[in-house]
């Protein structure tokens, strides 16, 4: 009985100690993570979410004190304790002396937990001007990347909402003088050109680009490898029809790869172990998507020159534009084939002129024809992407300015008594139209006669007047008002017809610049077809209008 009763007491000794134990586990133990966190952070957030917190010291210059508990607890990390991150230091005082004697920083970085996956992004930014420049352990993950408020799984295309959440993380640190001045090594803050003025629309670019878009190598695809600013991307880069930035903001970049295999030939793991491991397992074709893409709005009404123009279309001009050269050069060519079989010698013609041209107007046609082919050579310099792009966009901007200004000197003639010379006599004007067509068609080639010929009344004949009326009254405006649309891009309607406005403008600008394109090569042949070769050209010089007269 004795031994028997032993044996009870040992039994109820060791339950009640297992439930004791139990018990004691139960209470060192924390229940639910998410009850947990909420609760140990408390005592933090008392103090941290409270917006009078300042710091006492300036040991690292982008740290930031002020927390909100909604925003913690809606971020990635907001599951957690602030002591999985932040931990008090041995032997200290730890959270309860202020400023906090916290542990080394080391044992809890950012590459504690994400070290695998991201490791492609943290060789990156080890690479990057940041960690070359600043003092070791002034720079890590958080000085841009908000540990506390940032969200979790969305890779977004960028609107411009967060285009400018992005470039606060920088401005945070390059704008603020002691801050920057500590970090750079005591470089002063006003060394740096923040407001970009070597860039063509430089407002325009800081509302719409990230610094990173311009400040990271171009191989890069991690967006971490942050160049110092003299090796910043170039404006061709960005322009051209491989764009570097519309591959970085519209095509999906895999930072996370999440297929099996994908850690393979990183150097991480023994890849013959992972191999083994892979061939077991099922081939379901599937790839699992960790990271969640939202597409932004910043392409979605916008036109980048030089990228999104059509190589179709490009194409289909040009052979248009050889071909319609070809048949003037042979037009050229049966005029002087007519000539010599014709003939006919002009040596005893007399040559007849009249003053038809004021200085006024040569100065005004020649400035005008110097800032359409400024206009046409740098929009073609732009719209194919050529060295010096952003000479290229200023020398465009200001002969664009300049034709405004002539064409406004060219209205104000108009109306105070040269537009006389653009009033068409609609009487007989269908007889008119087929004598001149004919004579270009056929009668030049025989040497007949002009059908009509320039006056004090009427310096242009019936097709001229029609072509210049179309050009100056409706093309010219157009291409102006079109330009004048794409230079201040903020006021250009956001829907033209339901299609995106900018995008419209902006195609609409490049089709009349061809049409443009078409009148000035006309306009430059019908030059020669004066009675003489340089008639026409010579009249433009000194005012008198040539034609010769038989005798």
């Amino acid at each position: 009985m004795t031994n028997l009763s032993m044996k009870h007491q040992i039994k109820r000794g060791l339950l009640f100690a297992i439930l004791l134990l139990s018990q004691v586990y139960a209470w060192a133990a924390p229940p639910a993570l998410s009850v947990t966190a909420s609760q140990q952070n408390q005592s933090c957030l008392s103090c941290h979410s409270d917006t009078d917190i300042h710091s006492i010291v300036t040991s690292k210059a982008h740290d930031k004190l002020q927390l909100s508990a909604e925003d913690y607890q809606e971020s990635v990390h907001g599951g957690l304790p602030c002591i999985a991150c932040h931990q008090s230091a041995p032997n200290s005082q730890g959270f309860d002396a202020t400023p906090h004697q916290l542990a080394p920083q080391q044992n809890t970085r950012c590459e504690g937990c994400h070290a695998v996956m991201l490791h492609d992004t943290i060789t990156a930014e080890n690479a990057s001007v940041h960690q070359q420049k600043i003092e070791q352990g002034q720079f890590t993950c958080t000085a841009c990347h908000d540990a506390h408020t940032m969200s979790s799984g969305v890779i977004s295309h960028p609107s411009k909402t967060q285009i400018a959440k992005s470039n606060q993380t920088c401005i945070n640190c390059h704008s603020r003088a002691g801050v920057y001045s500590q970090l750079a090594k005591g470089k002063s803050a006003t060394k740096q050109d923040l407001a970009h003025k070597m860039l063509p629309y430089s407002e325009q670019h800081l509302a719409s680009l990230r610094c990173i878009d311009c400040h990271v190598a171009a191989n890069d695809e991690t967006l971490h490898k942050i160049l110092p600013a003299s090796q910043a991307v170039t404006c061709e880069q960005c322009h051209s029809n491989s764009a570097l930035l519309i591959q970085r903001q519209k095509t999906d970049i895999a930072l996370f790869p999440s297929t099996p295999g994908s850690l393979l030939g990183k150097g991480l793991f023994d890849d013959s172990q992972l191999q083994k491991k892979l061939a077991n397992l099922p081939v379901t074709g599937e790839k699992t998507e960790q990271v969640q893409t939202v597409k932004g709005t910043l392409f979605s009404n916008t036109y980048m020159i030089g990228s999104n123009g059509s190589n179709h279309w490009d194409k289909l001009y040009l052979y248009a534009l050889v071909t319609f050269i070809g048949l003037l050069i042979c037009h050229g060519l049966g005029r002087v084939i007519g000539r010599k079989l014709l003939k006919r010698s002009h040596e005893n013609a007399s040559e007849d002129k009249i003053y038809l041209y004021t200085l006024l107007v040569r100065c005004w046609h020649w400035l005008n024809a110097l800032c359409c082919i400024t206009l046409l050579v740098s929009g073609i310099a732009l719209h194919f992407v050529t060295q010096r792009f952003a000479t290229w966009v200023n020398i465009h901007n200001i002969a664009g300015l300049t034709l405004c200004a002539i064409w406004v000197l060219f209205i104000i003639a108009a109306l105070s008594g040269n537009g006389h010379h653009y009033l068409v006599r609609w009487r007989g004007i269908s007889a008119r139209l087929y004598r001149q067509t004919r004579y270009y068609l056929i009668g030049i080639f025989r040497g007949e006669p002009h059908p009509e010929h320039p006056s004090q009344q009427s310096k242009f004949n019936i097709l001229q007047q029609l072509g210049y009326i179309g050009i100056m009254f409706a093309l010219v405006p157009l291409l102006i008002v079109s330009g004048l649309l794409m230079l201040f891009p903020e006021y250009s309607p956001t829907k033209i017809f339901g299609w995106p406005g900018k995008q419209i403008i902006a195609y609409l600008h490049y089709a009349l610049a061809l049409i443009m394109l078409m009148f000035v090569i006309v306009h430059l042949y019908l030059c020669t077809t004066g009675d003489s070769l340089g008639a026409l050209i010579k009249g433009m010089i000194d005012g008198f209008h040539r034609s010769k007269k038989m005798k």
